[in-house]
């Protein structure tokens, strides 16, 4: 599809009020491009001027049309100017196309689609599309190896302590006991955010693809848990009951702050970022550093810390984004990867391209696509497998 027709298409769903999110911002950019474009949007919106605008092309038979039009703008029309937005960007549109163009292909795509094409279009893009999740399939493994579905929890003892769920979804521990009982939370891939309340006050949101094993109650000198993926942990203070966060070596050691830990299995570091209080994380090689908000702190087998962290990039998962940063394609995946529950895959190689901006994590994966199909790289969905591609018009 080339980049007019593009654009076309957005000025079609805008003509039937069937813009998403992402479609909206695109249309906006293009508008601002130019007086031009912001006429002729102004004019779509009255049928009289749209009307004015096709007059001359309109001719029984549909081929005609499309001929017509495109011989005439190829005749009219010099080299169009194509002028990126952001180079490399999810939001690139190459896009300043002439007046004739976007009235031809605005018009053929709004008259030329019979009910029976569009039905053709809908089943074609259902079938090949995956859907964000809708709800948690979340589980609850109990002390006793009883594995059971966080959808349908009803009110668990546990000793003294009870386990329940809120009317708006959260996980909750309460009471205590002196008995040494653990539990494991699992969100698996493709699966929404799900919050816990802990025992002792403390509370932890968990990311598609993640886990955290945990006492029903603290006993003892510390308050220690281990976990896999990412969560977010607001901790609930105690002073003489230290909270520690463990993945493998990495240990992160606090008394009540506000922090995010992403510890996936196939990220290249465990990084730990604070939004409030400071924590101390510690590595595999005994060395360790405070951290302050604001500040991140990398882990592999050394301990870096970075300073001035864009929180938001950090946060968007819980906050119901994908956010992104100048960030290269394979991290941007492996996110897709966990939230869809899908499989990329690069036949022809890694592309190159950096990304900036963001995205709901509502939509279906095809329109997260769209993200990468408005720069240098091509996209597929085949099932639940997406194919990434450099565009072989820059290889």
């Amino acid at each position: 599809m080339t980049e007019q027709q593009r654009i076309a298409l957005l000025l079609n769903k805008y003509l039937q009020g069937s813009l998403s999110e992402t479609d909206a911002r695109l249309l906006e950019q293009w508008k601002r491009q130019s007086d031009t474009n912001q006429r002729f949007l102004d004019a779509l919106q009255h049928e009289d001027q749209l009307s004015r605008w096709i007059a001359e092309d309109h001719p029984d038979r549909l081929q005609d049309v499309e001929e017509r039009i495109y011989a005439k703008v190829l005749h009219q029309i010099p080299e169009l100017q194509i002028i990126p937005l952001y180079r490399r960007s999810w939001f690139r549109v190459a896009a300043v196309a002439s007046v004739l163009l976007m009235v031809g292909l605005t018009y053929w795509l709004r008259f030329s689609n019979g009910p029976a094409r569009n039905i053709e279009i809908v089943k074609e893009r259902k079938a090949n599309d995956v859907e964000a999740p809708k709800g948690t399939k979340a589980t609850i493994t109990l002390a006793d190896g009883k594995t059971i579905s966080v959808d349908s929890l009803t009110a668990i003892p546990q000793g003294a302590v009870q386990l329940s769920r809120t009317l708006d979804g959260k996980i909750v521990y309460s009471g205590n006991t002196d008995q040494i009982v653990y539990n494991t939370l699992t969100n698996p891939r493709g699966s929404k955010v799900i919050d816990m309340m802990m025992s002792d006050g403390s509370h932890v949101w968990l990311n598609a693809g993640s886990s955290i094993s945990y006492p029903v109650s603290f006993r003892g000198s510390e308050r220690k848990v281990t976990i896999s993926g990412e969560a977010y942990f607001e901790v609930a203070h105690n002073a003489s009951m230290p909270f520690q966060v463990a993945k493998g070596k990495t240990v992160v050691s606090v008394l009540g702050t506000h922090f995010n830990i992403n510890a996936y299995d196939d990220e290249p570091a465990v990084k730990v970022s604070l939004l409030e209080g400071s924590v101390k994380v510690s590595g595999e090689q005994r060395e360790s550093a405070i951290i302050r908000p604001g500040q991140q702190a990398i882990v592999t087998n050394i301990i870096e810390v970075k300073d001035n962290v864009d929180m938001e990039v950090v946060m968007s998962w819980k906050n119901g984004l994908f956010k992104f940063n100048k960030m290269d394609i394979k991290s941007m995946m492996r996110q897709a990867e966990r939230w869809y529950d899908i499989k990329v895959t690069y036949p022809n190689g890694v592309p190159a391209d950096i990304f900036t901006g963001e995205i709901s994590r509502e939509v279906n994966l095809s329109e997260f696509v769209k993200i990468l199909q408005y720069s240098d790289v091509e996209a597929e969905i085949s099932g639940k497998v997406l194919v990434v591609n450099p565009n072989q018009k820059t290889l």
